[in-house]
């Protein structure tokens, strides 16, 4: 059997993934039925950071 966490898993573009469920310990996607990356949220400071590195980059 497999232990699941009813929360959502957010994955982030540039450090490790968080879960919505504060009392979540274990981050593993197996666990998740909801995973979402945190780009779909527009307000997460990966999104400002990627963005950043894509200008400069260019």
């Amino acid at each position: 059997m497999i232990d699941t966490c009813h929360g959502t898993l957010i994955v982030h573009a540039l450090y490790g993934a968080e879960c919505t469920d504060e009392s979540c310990v274990e981050l593993s996607e197996d666990r998740h039925a909801l995973i979402i990356d945190c780009d779909e949220f527009g307000d997460c400071v990966c999104s400002a950071e990627f963005a950043e590195q894509l200008r400069h980059a260019s």
